[in-house]
Order: C-alpha cells, then structure tokens, then sequence
C-alpha cells in the first residue's frame, strides 16, 4: 500500500509539472482561453495539496506507529495547513472555470 501511495504521490507532483509547463507554454505562445487557464492552475494546487498529503500521512502513519501510546494527538504541519488552503482554493477555481462560461452563454 505504501508503495501505490508513492507512486500516487509522484505522479501528482509530475501532473502538477506537466500543467506548468502546459500554461507557460500557452501563455508564452499567447494561444489560450482565460478559463482553461484558470481550471489548470486550479487542477495544479488541487495535485500539489494531494502530493503534501500521501507525503505527510505517509509520515505521520509511521509516526502513529512508533509513538501510539506516547503521543495524545498528532499536530498538523504549517505547510499542509497552506497546501489545504491551496487545494481549496483550486477547487473553488475549477466550480468558477466551469460556471462562467455558463454565466456568459
């Protein structure tokens, strides 16, 4: 299981990469439509928070086993905090790449 969560895990980080390079490519070639854009950036934080996360409750599974009685609670990162956030916030740019156009039309 470990090893499909890692294999999961880069290849959100590889999509987020190939996205990048998809809108830098259509922005430098000025050949894109404002709302594909908005939906692959969206889709880019969205892969970015999953990576984050299979990264950390990778670790922290491996944490909660070790220190199962130890620890009362586990404390939630600084950086998985931002890249929930993040991954909210390219959810929110998907719904609005999708009803815009329906707005419009």
């Amino acid at each position: 299981m470990r090893t499909a969560a890692l294999i999961f895990q880069y290849g959100c980080f590889a999509f987020a990469l190939f996205l990048c390079y998809q809108v830098g490519t259509s922005i430098y070639l000025q050949d894109y439509q404002l709302m594909d854009i908005v939906s692959d950036i969206g889709t880019i934080l969205i892969c970015i928070d999953l990576g984050v996360f299979l990264h950390f409750n990778k670790s922290l599974a491996s944490l909660k086993m070790k220190n199962a009685s130890q620890q009362p609670a586990v404390r939630v990162s600084t950086i998985e905090k931002i890249t929930r956030k993040f991954g909210h916030l390219g959810i929110i740019l998907i719904i609005c790449s999708w009803i815009v156009p329906i707005i419009n039309s």
